[in-house]
C-alpha cells in the first residue's frame, strides 16, 4: 500500500496493519494515550511532550478560548472536502489564535503546541513533531523554495492537509481505518497516518546511515 508525504515523497508499506499493530504492542504512547477514553491537556505528556506542570494553566488559558474557531466544527472528512481556499483560511485562523499563542509560552514549541491540540481534537488535528518538521524543512531546501522555519507553522499544516487530500492517501487511509476500526481501539485516521509516516522516516534515516534494507517499508 503506497502513501505520499507532503505530496512529494512516495513510500510503500507492505503490511500496514501488521506494522500498526506492532507499533501499538510496543508503544507506551498507545497504551497510555490512544487507549484513553477521555483525553485532556495534561495527558499530552503521555505522548512525549514533556511539558512542565506549571505551564498547563497558561496552555489551558489558550485552548479554553479556542473552541469557537470554525475549524473545530468539522470532522476530518468534511474538513478535507472543503475548498483549498476555505481550508487554508481555517488553518491560518488556528495558527494565529491557538498555535502561535501556545508557542508564545516559554517552553512550548510547534511540536508541543500541536500535541496539546491533538489531545483535545485527535480526529482533526495532527501532531507535527520534530522528525516531520525536519523532513519538511529539508524538502523545502531541496526544492529551492523559501526556507521554512518553525515559526511559519501555518505552512507545514497547509501542506500536511493538502497531502491528505491526495487520492492515494485518502483512499488508502479510509481503507485502513475501515479495517482497523473496532479492532484496535482509539486509533483515528490521523494517528494511523502518524504511525505510518513516523515509521517510514525512522526506517529511511537508519537505512541511509547503516545501509539497512527493510522488507516492511520501501
Amino acid at each position: 500500500m503506497k502513501f505520499l508525504l507532503f505530496s512529494e515523497i512516495s513510500f510503500e508499506v507492505a503490511e500496514p496493519i501488521a506494522l500498526i499493530e506492532a507499533y501499538c504492542f510496543q508503544s507506551d504512547f498507545y497504551s497510555n494515550f490512544d487507549f484513553l477514553e477521555n483525553k485532556k491537556v495534561p495527558d499530552v505528556n503521555k505522548i512525549g511532550a514533556r511539558i512542565k506542570s506549571k505551564l498547563f494553566p497558561a496552555c489551558l488559558g489558550v485552548t479554553d478560548n479556542a473552541g469557537n474557531l470554525r475549524i473545530f466544527k468539522y470532522d476530518l472528512d468534511r474538513f478535507l472536502d472543503l475548498s483549498k481556499k476555505t481550508r487554508d483560511k481555517h488553518i491560518k485562523d488556528l495558527n494565529k489564535n491557538v498555535i502561535n499563542k501556545l508557542m508564545d509560552i516559554d517552553g512550548i514549541g510547534l511540536s508541543k503546541a500541536t500535541k496539546i491540540i491533538h489531545t483535545l481534537y485527535p480526529k482533526l488535528i495532527p501532531m507535527i513533531d520534530g522528525l516531520l518538521q525536519d523532513f519538511y524543512a529539508e524538502l523545502c531546501l531541496n526544492n529551492d523554495t523559501e526556507k521554512w522555519t518553525r515559526k511559519q507553522s501555518d505552512q507545514i499544516l497547509v501542506a500536511y492537509y493538502d497531502n491528505l487530500t491526495k487520492d492515494k492517501n485518502r483512499h488508502n487511509l479510509d481503507s485502513l481505518y475501515a479495517d482497523i476500526n473496532g479492532r484496535i481501539k482509539g486509533l483515528t485516521k490521523l494517528r494511523i497516518f502518524d504511525i505510518l509516516w513516523w515509521s517510514y522516516l525512522k526506517a529511511e534515516k537508519l537505512s541511509r546511515k547503516e545501509d539497512v534494507v527493510w522488507s516492511t517499508i520501501k
